[in-house]
């Protein structure tokens, strides 16, 4: 299951197409940290009408955003004021994630923090649609974020794994994670996220997992792979703000070259073209002339998010119905290049061949 994450400035594209009023979504009340006033313009009882959505709906605590921003302040009873409010599918317990950067008491004390907030939102959560999060950035640190959350939350059904972006992120922004493994060998930060789930699954065999912000198509059915039930990614919309495009079982590319243009990412080439036209997104499905498709996703910024959003979807769909069909090693492998950084944990799983 994949959640698009919503920032609370799309509502006109999710009202107008199907795919996405449908599709499950998670909006972040870090964005009302952020800016005040979206406490009581989207965080209601009519959040699904206000955001044009009829599908499934988590709303996270902005955890994130204490972890980037660790300035910002919150109170407990203003979110207990809107939790009770919205009609939310999944409420995600306030959570501090520790930096891969902090120190082994910075981390302690952040452990320890979101237990007291988790204790404090049982009061008033309702147990069913309550997720605690999970974090560690060794065995043993996520070990007693669990047994932690299953002293407080014995028959959780619902787990959350948190403060992976920096992990997850392309290009990395802590190149140099490591750790050790339970058979002794060092593991990458693929291999954490692995293990980690492997884990978290051990202790909480009958919950649902679900891993916090994953990027692209391709990471997000690696993580799925792996393990967890579900994953959240606004990469949909992050990629099309930078005027790129998702193909199946490729990087980000640009529909076409435009002047001025940075070649940060490579852009659709002919041999990618079968690939576009088999896409069956609202946007592309109204033209069978390549160029045009081309044409039409390189000039709008909306465009470019439904397709992007479909594709990450579709992708999704696609997984789930190979492990159905039992070809799930032949769907990865089509998939994942030697290259991609979750290819070694796929491997290792999976046994696709390096």
């Amino acid at each position: 299951m994949l959640w698009l994450c919503h920032n609370l400035r799309n509502r006109v594209l999710f009202a107008q197409y199907h795919c996405l009023k449908r599709a499950p979504v998670l909006v972040s009340l870090g964005d009302a940290f952020l800016r005040p006033s979206y406490k009581d313009r989207f965080f209601t009882a009519s959040i699904k009408q206000t955001l044009g959505l009829c599908g499934p709906l988590m709303v996270d605590s902005g955890g994130f955003a204490l972890m980037t921003r660790r300035h910002l302040r919150w109170s407990m009873r203003e979110i207990e004021r809107l939790y009770q409010n919205l009609p939310a599918d999944i409420l995600v317990s306030l959570d501090h994630p520790p930096s891969p950067n902090d120190d082994r008491i910075t981390r302690e004390r952040l452990r320890k923090k979101t237990l007291s907030n988790l204790q404090r939102m049982c009061d008033f959560v309702p147990a069913n649609r309550l997720m605690p999060v999970v974090h560690g950035h060794s065995l043993g640190e996520l070990e007693r974020s669990c047994d932690g959350i299953g002293h407080l939350c014995p028959k959780a059904d619902k787990i959350g794994i948190g403060g992976l972006v920096p992990l997850i992120c392309s290009g990395g922004l802590v190149r140099q994670f490591s750790y050790i493994r339970k058979d002794g060998t060092a593991g990458d930060r693929s291999m954490w996220i692995s293990d980690a789930l492997q884990l978290v699954r051990k202790r909480f065999p009958d919950a649902f997992v679900h891993v916090f912000g994953i990027g692209s198509a391709t990471t997000a059915i690696s993580v799925l792979a792996l393990g967890a039930d579900s994953v959240d990614s606004f990469s949909w919309r992050r990629v099309a703000n930078y005027g790129a495009i998702f193909l199946p079982g490729c990087s980000e590319r640009f529909p076409t070259v435009r002047e001025g243009r940075s070649h940060s990412r490579p852009f659709v080439s002919k041999q990618e073209f079968a690939i576009l036209m088999k896409c069956e997104c609202p946007v592309c499905i109204e033209t069978n002339n390549v160029h045009e498709r081309l044409e039409s996703l390189a000039r709008c910024y909306r465009h470019r998010a439904v397709h992007n959003a479909w594709t990450v979807l579709r992708e999704v769909a696609n997984l789930r119905n190979a492990i159905q069909r039992n070809r799930t090693y032949d769907f990865l492998r089509s998939r994942l290049s030697p290259r991609h950084r979750f290819y070694n944990a796929i491997s290792e799983r999976w046994g696709v061949p390096s």
